[in-house]
């Protein structure tokens, strides 16, 4: 009897865990992502070492594991950061910040960013040896943004208009960042959800957390 007594516990026990992990598993898919950036395209205002979680609910409710909605809730807004599917590449996602959105008027000339006919606001920061840093202003927010003193092929693009459900989305480190000034928009179907919140930082050269850059994101 004992050991009947320990098996329907177990038993138990064990769809319990079951459950647990799929709840886990269908809040990982729908609700939260766990996001790191390998690559500086996001600097200064993600750093290498950055993990962050992405609120997947933002915009609307997808079917898990597939890009079809259930229902939408909002449209992704400028100066948005967003975690996407690369077009290139479905498998690999992508961060970047939105700078443009269906119908805008977009440019850029001399690295700077021209919407809708008019130049972004920027303020200086500071600079270093290697680059520029400045203060860009973008629907009621303002972020960081750096320039390289170098001329690259990404200081100039012709004025292009973005389409519907299409959105055009830029790395805050201007000069080194593979974004829609090379590969085109990001269709909106792509789009997983909005970065939110950095939970942890670690220097990728001392591996010792960064304690002061847990927090939002903007």
């Amino acid at each position: 009897m004992f050991k009947t007594v320990i098996k329907k516990l177990t038993s138990r026990a064990s769809i319990n865990n079951v459950m647990f992990i799929l709840l886990l598993v269908l809040l990982r898919a729908s609700v939260f992502g766990n996001y790191s950036v390998p690559t500086g395209s996001m600097n200064p205002t993600i750093l290498e070492g950055d993990k962050f979680f992405s609120n997947k609910l933002a915009y609307g409710l997808k079917i898990p594991f597939t890009k079809t909605d259930i229902m939408r809730f909002c449209a992704p807004a400028r100066g948005d950061i967003i975690a996407f599917r690369y077009p290139g590449d479905e498998s690999v996602r992508y961060t970047k910040r939105v700078i443009a959105v269906p119908g805008d008027r977009i440019a850029i000339q001399d690295k700077r960013v021209i919407l809708n006919g008019k130049k972004l606001d920027l303020r200086f920061v500071e600079k270093t040896p290697e680059s520029m840093t400045y203060e860009e202003r973008l629907g009621g927010r303002t972020y960081h943004v750096k320039h390289s003193y170098a001329a690259t092929f990404l200081d100039d693009m012709k004025e292009v208009t973005v389409p519907a459900h299409s959105y055009f989305a830029m790395g805050d480190n201007r000069d080194n960042s593979s974004d829609s000034r090379v590969w085109g928009f990001v269709p909106e179907e792509n789009i997983i959800g909005k970065i939110v919140f950095r939970w942890l930082s670690i220097d990728p050269q001392s591996y010792e957390p960064r304690m002061d850059r847990i927090g939002p994101v903007r």
